[in-house]
């Protein structure tokens, strides 16, 4: 069954043209060189190196370790924030100080003491908290005429696309720049120098030198185009959720942009401009689709019996709100079962999910299975409870029967499941990213390794909890599961809340109502009772 729907390219286009106006003021004023940065005033130094993580970053190869060794000082050198960055707060502007940014996922943003304000708050609403983002805002500090160069490059390019050929043409082409980098173990000149933190120097080797050692180590190198093509399918998922329509479908290639990246990246393909620009034209992955939706409809109805039988978590309505309430319960039951489930395949052998959706794909085989035996249901399953990094712990554990991981993807699984029993869903995303956010401003002391394994860790769980939203949370009014997960692709908690805190109000109205009625009504007995004291009296006699 074809997935059909649209994308607000004029919305989008109006949007960049506005970033593009801004970005161009921005860089005006802006120094466009390296000119006097490397003189007494303000020089280039490398940042501090201490233990071994570091190493990696110091040895990215012997012609950099040569140029840039004898200048190691403990002060960080000018260094490129990740998507989503935020400066050190103690930092003021580039010309005073050293550049030295760090992600900061909470706000979504970078520092607005460091970058302008306005242009910040149009990139990140443009391209979420992705690297593209970031491109803008690195870029608009004028550091290297290159890296502005680049930067027009992309708004330039990104507008011709998307007004000559649809927003879904302009995504689709970059998610499969990003899988071809991938397959053939290429850098692609596409993806931006923002794909993770880095010095000065190392972006002014990566603009300016040649061969493959400017993008940096072997090892660097491959992990960023898993990241590039990461990035790609967030970019692609935040502006389906953004830009697209219907509210329903826009939800479901988000999920699978997120979850299935090879599925979801198919999904594009419905687009009309998409199929006339060449595109593959094999449909065979819409069984996979229609089989997904056979299975949660299969949960649907056992989660009916479910509730009939009262086989299902009892939460005292006093504790939840109403509006969540039926999202909780569910959650846990889901939790629930899932873990027993497992535990119950555990000594039985059972087939590889992927292998699978691969059988549903090309010869129509279903299997057999009931549905709670159906590692193909309990793979998606755990996918909408914890997002599908999250989730590897206990999926990978149980498939390769490694019990200490299977423990612990179990462990944090009832982790997040007290936390719903204490708060509810709507709150899960808020709690969940307030504790594994880590210190930014300790992380910033930190050498490049550590800083580009905390942005990256930081981003996936943010992903993880756009996916438990579009998953739980679809009761919550029309399109409020997409708009609070694009909040949260955007990396912005404040934004979240916003959309959440009006529901609380109605709840808070809701109780209020509730207890002057009951009020009320206990007055009205009092008074009946002192007015007709005697018969009551009598009466009761």
């Amino acid at each position: 069954m074809r997935t059909p729907f649209t994308m607000d390219s004029a919305g989008f286009l109006a949007l960049l043209d506005a970033l593009e106006r801004r970005f161009n003021e921005v860089t005006a004023a802006s120094s466009l060189s390296f000119a006097g940065i490397d003189g007494d005033l303000y020089p280039v130094v490398q940042p501090a190196r201490a233990g071994e993580e570091d190493c990696a970053d110091r040895g990215e190869s012997a012609d950099f370790a040569q140029s840039a060794g004898a200048e190691d000082s403990a002060q960080p050198e000018p260094a490129a924030p990740c998507p989503g960055a935020r400066c050190d707060s103690a930092l003021r502007s580039p010309a005073s100080t050293p550049l030295s940014c760090d992600f900061h996922g909470r706000t979504g943003a970078f520092h607005d003491e460091v970058f302008d304000p306005q242009l910040v708050e149009l990139a990140s609403s443009a391209f979420g908290s992705t690297c593209w983002a970031s491109l803008m805002c690195v870029a608009s500090l004028g550091l290297d005429a290159a890296l502005v160069e680049c930067a027009r490059q992309f708004l330039t390019h990104t507008s011709i696309i998307v007004r000559q050929k649809g927003l879904a043409v302009w995504l689709y082409d970059l998610i499969n720049d990003a899988t071809m980098a991938m397959l053939l173990g290429q850098t692609s000149p596409r993806m931006p120098v923002t794909i993770r933190p880095m010095s000065q120097v190392q972006i002014s080797r990566w603009l300016h030198g040649s061969g493959v050692k400017r993008f940096g180590s072997q090892q660097q190198r491959a992990a960023d185009r898993a990241e590039y093509g990461n990035q790609a399918h967030r970019l692609a998922a935040y502006c389906m959720l953004r830009w697209g329509a219907p509210t329903a479908s826009s939800a479901q290639i988000a999920t699978m942009l997120l979850t299935n990246p090879g599925i979801g990246m198919c999904m594009l393909r419905e687009d009309p401009n998409v199929r006339a620009q060449g595109a593959c034209t094999d449909t065979r992955y819409r069984r996979v689709v229609e089989y997904l939706r056979s299975l949660h409809a299969q949960a649907d109805l056992d989660y009916a019996r479910a509730l009939k039988i009262g086989d299902v978590p009892w939460l005292s309505p006093d504790g939840h709100a109403a509006v969540t309430i039926a999202a909780d319960r569910r959650y846990l039951y889901d939790a629930n079962r899932l873990v027993h489930a497992y535990r119950a395949l555990w000594d039985r052998a059972t087939a590889d999910p992927a292998q699978l959706l691969m059988a549903v794909e090309e010869t129509r085989t279903l299997p057999g299975e009931p549905l709670w035996e159906n590692p193909v249901y309990l793979r998606d399953l755990a996918d909408s409870l914890m997002g599908s990094v999250l989730s590897d712990d206990l999926t990978m554990g149980f498939q390769q029967r490694d019990r200490e991981r299977f423990d612990r993807g179990v462990r944090t699984l009832e982790h997040m499941g007290d936390q719903v029993r204490a708060m509810n869903v709507l709150m899960l995303p808020i709690m969940a990213i307030d504790e594994c956010e880590p210190d930014w401003n300790a992380v910033a002391a930190r050498g490049y390794k550590a800083r580009t394994t905390q942005w990256r860790a930081f981003c996936d769980r943010c992903d993880d909890l756009a996916t438990v939203v579009l998953a739980q949370l679809q009761g919550q009014g029309e399109g409020f599961h997409v708009r609070a997960a694009a909040t949260l692709l955007k990396q912005s908690l404040l934004e979240y809340c916003e959309l959440a805190l009006p529901l609380f109000e109605q709840e808070i109205e809701r109780l209020a109502a509730r207890e002057q009625d009951a009020a009320d009504a206990s007055a009205g007995v009092c008074g009946q009772e002192r007015e007709g004291g005697a018969v009551h009296v009598d009466m009761a006699a």
